[in-house]
């Protein structure tokens, strides 16, 4: 390099300034670990001074007006027993309680709805008895309807009676009357009773018009609440039996086929309102005055494909049939039964006739689409 070089070099340099040094990433990462420690530590001055303004402040809101009475953490057990009753000699007299008041009939509150069926003389057949049944699901709606029913009692059309006309009440047998418990966490349980042939509903000191309506939904309400708490897995159908006494297959048996759903069923002509879980087919051929099981099968899959087909052979338009009824009975030479489990645990039984003459539970019932479901499950039977 000459001199001349260095000389215009020393120019170059003169002309530009210094490149500033690199900025120090470190110490960058440094203050702004030291802002956020900052911030944090104000943060938590600020809560910790909230939540003790809270501590003092919201005792005052949540007691006030009552300041001595803190918001429970859990509800109360009801009080009381659910207990049934098991006649009517604790029942006031009809006609002796308020009617027509504003009162309620019963009071708000209950957690929990017990229905009884209390017998009449010597109640229902044995088969056919319930024991108690306790809803605590869905309890405020039927306080609601309870508390809805008509104020006096009403006619057979559901019109209210004339004025200072006399009770009103059927001589109709029946077999039991519904009472209903109502248990509470802060009062002793209250007692509905129900009577169908004076179509009232009484507690200890008023009354009301009934509309049986408040049963149906207590039921459809119980019913979904069995099938919610029932495990699946848990449900089955009884075994075939080996043998079956043929007059048992008589129309209007007082041993006849045996619902248990039936009986938590609100709606009189849908006999299966419920998912089935399993259901069982069992055939039997008679000889002398027994059937004997000749073919079985229990199945699970596709198990509620049956429901509908039951439902539209059972429906409103089934006509009674004469197949196995007085006086010129026919017994039968086969015949099978049908037991059905649904998703709340309970059974419910279909007795299918097939010689000499078809029904289904004293029905003109066993349609073709039934007819393949024995098929599929048993065979095809001898065709007449």
């Amino acid at each position: 390099m000459t001199r001349d070089d260095e000389d215009i070099r020393g120019l170059l340099a003169g002309a530009v300034p210094p490149l500033a040094a690199p900025p120090d990433r470190v110490a960058e990462v440094g203050v702004r670990v030291r802002r956020h420690r900052r911030r944090m530590a104000g943060g938590a001055a600020a809560a910790v001074a909230l939540t003790v303004g809270l501590g003092v402040g919201l005792p005052t809101l949540v007691a006030a007006p009552d300041r001595d009475r803190g918001a429970p953490a859990t509800t109360p057990s009801p009080q009381g027993a659910a207990a049934c009753p098991t006649g009517f000699d604790t029942r006031p007299d009809l006609t002796s309680v308020r009617y027509g008041d504003d009162e309620p009939l019963v009071p708000t509150g209950a957690v929990e709805v017990t229905s009884c069926q209390v017998p009449v003389g010597s109640g229902p057949h044995p088969a056919s008895r319930i024991g108690p049944r306790t809803l605590t699901t869905g309890v405020d709606e039927i306080v609601r309807l309870l508390n809805a029913q008509p104020p006096t009692q009403q006619d057979g059309r559901g019109r209210p009676l004339p004025a200072g006309e006399q009770m009103m009440c059927t001589a109709k047998a029946t077999y039991e009357e519904t009472a209903l418990v109502l248990r509470y966490p802060d009062r002793e349980p209250v007692t509905v009773w129900t009577d169908e042939n004076c179509r009232v509903a009484v507690t200890a000191t008023h009354g009301r018009g009934v509309d049986f309506g408040v049963i149906a939904a207590f039921l459809d309400r119980y019913r979904a609440q069995l099938a919610a708490t029932t495990d699946p897995a848990t449900v089955t159908t009884p075994a075939c039996a080996d043998t079956f006494p043929v007059k048992r297959m008589r129309k209007n048996s007082e041993d006849g086929p045996l619902s248990r759903i039936r009986l938590n069923n609100s709606d009189p002509y849908l006999a299966l309102p419920t998912p089935l879980i399993e259901v069982t087919a069992c055939r039997y051929e008679v000889r002398g005055q027994t059937g004997e099981l000749v073919g079985q099968q229990r199945r699970r899959a596709g198990a509620d494909e049956v429901r509908a087909v039951l439902n539209q052979a059972l429906d409103r338009p089934a006509k009674s049939s004469r197949c196995g009824d007085w006086p010129d009975y026919e017994e039968p030479t086969l015949f099978d039964t049908l037991t059905v489990a649904d998703a709340t645990g309970e059974t419910a039984e279909f007795w299918i006739r097939h010689e000499p003459c078809r029904s289904v539970n004293g029905l003109e019932a066993l349609t073709p689409e039934l007819l393949d479901v024995m098929t599929d499950l048993l065979g095809r039977p001898p065709s007449r």
